[in-house]
């Protein structure tokens, strides 16, 4: 059976990767063999690029955002495509959208941005985890890791819409994100199990 490529999106605070695992988990008890995967990744460019926003040196919003790039082509090629090709389903925490959506909330040109990141594959089933700054900031104050780089209300008032838009663009599917972790749960296994046709066990 030929792999499937899922992405999960949305600011940070959404669920993303309570959900991206909550559907392996789903995935791989119906039977399908799953990679779980994020971005960014825990490789050696991803790591810069997360001690970046963490803060810990001054960067560029352009060169975070290659930093972002190189990590994912590096991603695709040691982890996406392989598995991909094997049969598995691959399920990824954030990917090019985040890049495009922080990216142009960073003031970074976003036809610049776009055209770098169309030389990458696109996913079969992308889902957008739609919640609202405020719920975004109340979470990700909660969080181990605290505020980072982009987590004030005007900023991610920016990036919630680039997010709307993007998904427009690239018909990424849309959820309420706001809603309980097992409704949220239900409605991306629904979403994945449609957008395969029903297949699914």
């Amino acid at each position: 059976m030929k792999g499937k490529f899922i992405v999960l999106e949305g600011l940070d605070g959404a669920g993303i990767a309570t959900q991206a695992t909550l559907l392996a988990h789903r995935l791989k008890n119906a039977g399908f063999s799953v990679l779980l995967t994020k971005e960014p990744t825990n490789g050696l460019i991803g790591g810069i690029s997360k001690a970046a926003l963490r803060g810990e040196f001054k960067i560029s919003p352009r060169t975070l955002q290659l930093l972002f790039c190189a990590d994912r082509a590096h991603h695709l090629e040691k982890e996406i495509e392989p598995a991909l090709a094997r049969g598995k389903f691959v399920i990824c925490d954030r990917y090019l959208f985040s890049t495009l959506s922080y990216g142009y909330a960073s003031n970074v040109n976003y036809k610049w941005l776009r055209y770098i990141n169309l030389n990458f594959r696109l996913p079969d089933i992308g889902i957008l985890l739609d919640v609202k700054p405020n719920v975004s900031m109340v979470r990700v104050s909660d969080a181990e890791d605290g505020l980072q780089l982009f987590e004030d209300r005007e900023k991610l008032n920016r990036v919630r819409q680039a997010y709307l838009n993007i998904a427009k663009e690239f018909h990424l599917k849309k959820i309420d994100g706001d809603s309980k972790i097992d409704d949220v749960s239900d409605k991306v296994y629904n979403l994945i199990n449609k957008g395969l046709g029903g297949h699914q066990k």
